[in-house]
């Protein structure tokens, strides 16, 4: 069976957050991968913060939705439906954009054979 879910842990403002990554659904890894084919650079965060404001917020709005914090409550969605299932990140954009980051390599594993995107 394919993994799809992935934990990872963040340094954030309260100190650090766990947070289960999924890999983005066909349709949004198609628009990622072709994202990633016509960048001119290899490095992750330098494609991200040359993107114009709206693919990157688009980018990010998918890539949240894909990632949920876990709380002592239970998991809850970063980003549903356009809001914001945990406050705090709505104002911390170095979380937000790690994140983003994150999820896009963690989709993008093993897509290519012997590589992944830069970082």
């Amino acid at each position: 069976m394919r993994t799809i879910t992935k934990m990872i842990t963040l340094p954030t403002g309260e100190g650090k957050k766990e947070f289960r990554l999924t890999k983005l659904d066909a349709f949004s890894g198609a628009r990622l991968l072709k994202l990633l084919a016509g960048a001119e650079t290899e490095d992750l965060q330098e494609l991200l913060l040359g993107l114009p404001e709206a693919e990157l917020e688009a980018l990010m709005r998918t890539c949240l939705r894909s990632v949920e914090v876990m709380l002592p409550a239970g998991p809850v969605r970063a980003l549903e439906d356009g809001c914001w299932g945990v406050p705090e990140l709505e104002y911390d954009g170095w979380t937000c954009l790690r994140l983003t980051m994150e999820v896009i390599q963690w989709t993008m594993d093993g897509f290519f054979p012997g590589s992944s995107p830069g970082s």
